[in-house]
């Protein structure tokens, strides 16, 4: 019976990294170009960041994972506004709204896009220095 679900929960948990390697393997240059001086304030600068990409490629995908795809942004949610630039956007900031279950919106005055937070159940990575 033992056996039985340690080999249920080994296979939950590679299915789970094998759907969280498929999510990272869908970032880039983009992600990077946009994201990478949030990372970079984490890890020294952009010499530091790429020293973190350099020794640690798996994490650096984690959190650029993170900083770029934790939240989406829904255009239009508002008729009238500004559009939101998502690069100008540290997540890190916001994760104090974040809720366990359920998706959550943060609105900006003046802006007619919102950004939408992933519940905590679909997060692939939370870097340590999040409060959890």
């Amino acid at each position: 019976m033992k056996s039985g679900l340690l080999f249920l929960a080994l296979f939950l948990g590679m299915l789970q990294l094998g759907f969280a390697q498929s999510d990272l393997s869908k970032l880039g240059p983009q992600e990077e170009k946009k994201f990478g001086p949030y990372m970079a304030t984490r890890h020294g600068g952009f010499e530091g960041l790429e020293k973190f990409k350099a020794e640690k490629k798996f994490d650096y995908l984690k959190e650029l994972w993170y900083f770029s795809s934790s939240f989406t942004v829904k255009r239009k949610h508002f008729a009238e506004g500004l559009t939101l630039d998502e690069s100008t956007i540290d997540i890190s900031r916001f994760e104090y709204l974040r809720k366990p279950y359920e998706s959550v919106i943060v609105e900006f005055p003046g802006y007619s896009d919102v950004l939408v937070l992933l519940p905590k159940e679909k997060m692939i990575y939370t870097p340590d220095f999040i409060q959890k």
